[in-house]
């Protein structure tokens, strides 16, 4: 694998100048970084759970756990090491809450309750068996990482949780310190913040009162001061339940629409205190455009791992589009007109000085219109 054998290049590089001159921060932990074990992973989402291929919406334990191992068999095929289950997608639940309502999207029974508006008890209540626990049984059983992905504040596409509230940051840091209970080995958040189409709202003790609040007139400045004032709370709430556990952001590949949303990166990257890592979502080819040419993965790329950006190296992984692999799409013919493009992202990543990366989602790994790319990155990764 080219990454390994630029490892010990760039750390012993790094000592060698950090005998006659000073190195920068980044320098320094991108060195370190080179010599630990690469994160190999894939997004399990609300969306994959109830697909033929992987089996996991279902109100039996017994078929869960079947089929979480047939995952995990099959990801390891593609030497992945870590999944990220999505257990919060709209301020609810993949694991036995007693405060918040269950995932519908995991389970029929309680999708049917959903649907007839009936979905109001706890998941410890409506769930027949606890997923996040035997997710994470089978994937330390099988030696892969099981991070639990959460989305802050969305409660439905509509309607988020209001970010200026201090009952937000409460109740985010409620659902993070249950799911860290389960011995998962991080928590990680996704790109939506200041996304709402219609509204915010602050929630207490299970009521819900509309925000008067015109999140749409905030400055980007203000936007980013709330969302910060948990991000920090997650990340100390985080390493007090586990020291080992990690925190991670994954941003939209997108700075101008980050910064409008209340991502501060910048900061995140910049700064102690806030993040683990950052992980954007960087999902297009080199052959962008609607005539193609425009190498925007790798201008993306080096926006996000710019030295005078990421100064202290926290941009360690990158998620990368599967979905997109084997189909046109009208500004990126990339995808149709190569079957390399991970594998091409990959080694790019590897040259910024990454360990590690991301595909978005498993049950594209059960599709054919993947399987070249998938083959061309499993070749590029083997030594």
């Amino acid at each position: 694998m080219i990454f390994k054998k630029i490892a010990a290049g760039l750390l012993a590089a790094a000592i060698a100048v950090t005998s006659f001159t000073t190195v920068s921060p980044k320098t320094q932990l991108k060195a370190q970084a080179a010599t630990e074990k690469e994160v190999r992973g894939v997004w399990l989402s609300i969306y994959d759970y109830g697909d033929s291929g992987i089996g996991l919406s279902t109100d039996s334990a017994s078929t869960f756990r079947k089929n979480a191992d047939k995952l995990i068999t099959n990801i390891k095929k593609y030497h992945l090491n870590t999944i990220y289950m999505q257990v919060r997608a709209n301020d609810d639940a993949a694991w036995k809450s007693k405060t918040f309502t269950a995932m519908k999207e995991i389970s029929p029974s309680v999708s049917s309750l959903a649907k007839a508006g009936k979905n109001t008890n706890s998941a410890s209540n409506t769930l027949k068996f606890d997923p996040l626990q035997i997710m994470t049984e089978e994937a330390h059983k099988n030696g892969i990482q099981l991070i639990a992905w959460m989305n802050p504040y969305r409660m439905s596409t509509s309607y988020f949780l209001n970010p200026a509230a201090s009952s937000s940051i409460k109740r985010v840091t409620t659902a993070v310190k249950e799911v860290m209970k389960y011995g998962v080995d991080g928590v990680v958040f996704d790109d939506y913040f200041y996304h709402a189409s219609e509204g915010y709202w602050n929630v207490v003790k299970n009521k819900s009162t509309l925000s008067k609040d015109k999140a749409d007139k905030l400055s980007k400045t203000a936007k980013a001061k709330n969302v910060n004032k948990l991000v920090k709370k997650i990340y100390t709430t985080v390493k007090s339940a586990d020291k080992n556990a990690t925190f991670g952001i994954s941003p939209q590949g997108n700075l101008t629409n980050d910064e409008s949303a209340g991502a501060d990166v910048k900061t995140w990257v910049s700064q102690d205190g806030y993040v683990d890592y950052v992980m954007p979502q960087i999902y297009w080819t080199d052959d962008y455009g609607k005539n193609g040419g425009t190498a925007m993965f790798s201008q993306r790329l080096e926006q996000f791992t710019a030295s005078d950006f990421d100064t202290l190296g926290k941009v360690k992984y990158i998620a990368l589009a599967l979905y997109r692999c084997g189909n046109d799409y009208t500004l990126d013919h990339g995808w149709i007109n190569s079957d390399t493009n991970l594998a091409e992202q990959y080694e790019k990543l590897n040259e910024a000085g990454c360990t590690g990366y991301s595909l978005f989602s498993a049950s594209y790994i059960f599709r054919g219109d993947a399987d070249d790319e998938l083959g061309a990155l499993n070749e590029s990764i083997i030594d």
